[in-house]
């Protein structure tokens, strides 16, 4: 019965999640301009797309965990890095992590009518992505983030990963990391390329989970050994993946 609802039942219910999807999305993207200039941080709104991000994961049928949230310290901020298997992949992060999250994002996205000015205007930073000068500015940005109080996502692997093995990490994150002095929080997130793999708007209703892994104070890294905190974080994600979890078969 389960495998006749996932790939007949579902295909049929999944252009009415979609059109659900577009419609809050523009409305939340809406009104999250409309409150912007009252909320210079991006503290408020930040929830709004917490809300956001739940409401559309919990709609389509997914189950979402965490574990490991009790090594989040209250009232501290960390440079996040994560991996990256799927679009959903940020929904799942600011649903889950108890974080006011600033993301580093794609200048793609910023072209996207409403939704790319909306996420502007949250506080989220969009990346120079074609010469190494244009990341110079994200950092700054990034760094600015922090001093406000936020906690900065980046996604290593600089795109999704269509197989769950972990690509190469590119070093932005490590060097935010030993610049602002900031801990990282490295999170490992399985299951989400079942749910909506790489390529492809093929919904799953299936299950995912978060974990933390311990924190890595960057005091004892410097400009000369960012590959080997590139690394050390690299190895603390691998250790908490699970390719299988969230199977469907």
């Amino acid at each position: 019965m389960k495998i006749i609802f996932l790939w007949v039942l579902y295909p049929l219910i999944r252009p009415f999640y979609l059109l659900s999807l577009i419609l809050n999305t523009l409305i939340l993207a809406l009104v999250i301009i409309v409150i912007s200039p009252f909320d210079r941080k991006g503290n408020v709104v930040h929830y709004i797309g917490k809300f956001w991000s739940l409401l559309n994961i919990y709609i389509s049928g997914t189950r979402l965990a965490i574990k490991g949230k009790e090594k989040i310290e209250n009232g501290r901020n960390y440079i996040v890095l994560s991996n990256h298997q799927s679009l959903i992949d940020p929904w799942i992060l600011i649903g889950k992590l108890p974080l006011q999250l600033r993301w580093t994002i794609k200048p793609e996205v910023k072209k996207m009518p409403i939704f790319g000015y909306a996420l502007e205007r949250m506080g989220h930073i969009y990346v120079g992505r074609r010469k190494r000068e244009d990341k110079v500015p994200t950092l700054e940005v990034a760094a600015q983030r922090i001093k406000q109080g936020a906690s900065v996502v980046f996604f290593p692997e600089g795109s999704r990963s269509k197989d769950g093995h972990l690509r190469k990490f590119h070093r932005g994150g490590a060097i935010a990391a030993i610049r602002s002095g900031v801990p990282i929080l490295p999170i490992t997130v399985n299951g989400s390329r079942f749910v909506l793999p790489k390529g492809t708007l093929a919904l799953m209703p299936g299950k995912i989970r978060v974990i933390v892994g311990d924190s890595i104070d960057p005091g004892s890294f410097d400009d000369n050994k960012i590959d080997e905190l590139t690394a050390v974080v690299k190895l603390a994600i691998q250790q908490n993946l699970d390719l299988e979890y969230g199977s469907f078969t």
